[in-house]
């Protein structure tokens, strides 16, 4: 019986094509991922789902066979010659866009009702990535990515951490990490120097903040993330022009030490910080 590695060596034969170390390919090619994958998408006959990244097509073509409708998102035109030439092509649930994910109008691609997403973020990109997903939240039902280990830790650390920064206050600001699956480097060809893991994200109706504050709370929590080892009084004062006084204050009726830093600050603290700055006008241009 063929393996998905050797299925990826002859598909990359055939295709005269190499793994392209710019846009991060290392192709999935482990069975009991895929099936852990899987089970965290939980399709049913009526599911659609969008695929960023489908690489050779070993998850899609397990992905036509359960869902309605598979649209996938790739980057790299040898790969979209080649999934348009296999049987993957001409299979009815598949639709597939040749575009890259941080720049193609993504509310064009996607339905206006709620979808499944599967990915696999290569680590130079999932960051701006996960912020474009999360500013689309409402046209998904939920996430399953495949990111860097490193990068899960950053989107699951708690305050006052060493992996605590702007990407954990955002990704907790718009969901919870529902499941997790960790990932060695042994299940992708060629084999990356990290370890990977796959996180199933449920995505809140409304983020924590109302949207219309969402700029408000990105400015802030990068001012306090921004220079780690400045108080919070310093961070924000650089950041708002305002006298150091006037911020301490604010922060002190709020029940917030000026003298903190901003990697201590919990989420539900940060929330709280940025509805009283807007109450006091400080960011009234912002």
């Amino acid at each position: 019986m063929t393996t998905l590695y050797q299925e990826a060596r002859a598909a990359l034969r055939e295709s005269a094509s190499r793994p392209k170390k710019k846009l991060g390919q290392h192709f999935l090619v482990h069975e009991g991922v895929i099936n852990a994958i899987l089970r965290l998408l939980d399709l049913s006959a009526e599911d659609e789902v969008v695929e960023i990244g489908p690489g050779l097509g070993f998850l899609t073509r397990r992905l036509v066979q359960l869902a309605r409708k598979v649209r996938a998102i790739e980057v790299d035109v040898a790969l979209v010659e080649w999934l348009r030439k296999s049987p993957l092509g001409s299979h009815p649930a598949f639709d597939l866009v040749h575009g890259d994910v941080l720049k193609a109008n993504l509310s064009d691609i996607l339905p206006a009702y709620k979808i499944k997403l599967v990915a696999n973020l290569p680590y130079n990109i999932s960051t701006p990535v996960l912020f474009r997903l999360f500013d689309l939240r409402s046209r998904f039902s939920f996430l399953v990515l495949m990111v860097q280990r490193e990068v899960a830790e950053r989107m699951t650390a708690c305050p006052g951490t060493k992996s605590y920064g702007t990407l954990s206050v955002w990704c907790q600001i718009h969901g919870q990490i529902l499941d997790r699956v960790f990932v060695s480097p042994e299940a992708f060809f060629p084999r990356p120097r990290v370890k990977s893991t796959v996180l199933k994200i449920g995505l809140y109706d409304e983020p924590l903040l109302p949207a219309e504050r969402l700029p408000l709370l990105r400015g802030l929590v990068r001012a306090a993330f921004g220079q780690r080892r400045k108080t919070l009084a310093n961070a924000l004062g650089s950041w708002l022009k305002e006298g150091r006084g006037e911020i301490e204050v604010v922060l002190r009726r709020e029940g917030i030490d000026p003298q903190r830093r901003g990697e201590t600050l919990s989420v539900d603290e940060f929330i709280l910080l940025a509805h009283a700055l807007e109450k006091t006008g400080l960011i009234a241009e912002r």
